[in-house]
């Protein structure tokens, strides 16, 4: 395991993560919210596991509401899609 993890953090694409970040910074800044109002850290981690593509499959991530889901979901995986075009996907053991 990499020394840098945190106890607990979900192993994921950190490329990936970082991306998903700025997107949530960037539609933070937008409304004048913190960051963790738009998706915490947990959730961006998560959609860096599971490449979500569609609105549909964003839905299943954990921290992602309807409202949620509506407001930032096109954003997300738009980003995620972008991603995949010149990234292959990373695969992760499965977790207890």
């Amino acid at each position: 395991k990499l020394p840098s993890r945190r106890t607990g953090e979900i192993e994921c694409d950190e490329a990936l993560f970082d991306r998903l970040r700025t997107v949530r910074k960037r539609l933070a800044d937008e409304r004048g919210v913190p960051a963790y109002v738009i998706f915490g850290d947990a959730t961006l981690r998560e959609m860096a596991r599971r490449y979500p593509t569609t609105k549909e499959a964003l839905a299943g991530i954990f921290g992602v509401g309807q409202r949620k889901l509506q407001e930032f979901g096109a954003a997300f995986a738009a980003e995620i899609a972008a991603h995949l075009q010149a990234h292959p996907r990373v695969e992760f053991a499965a977790r207890d």
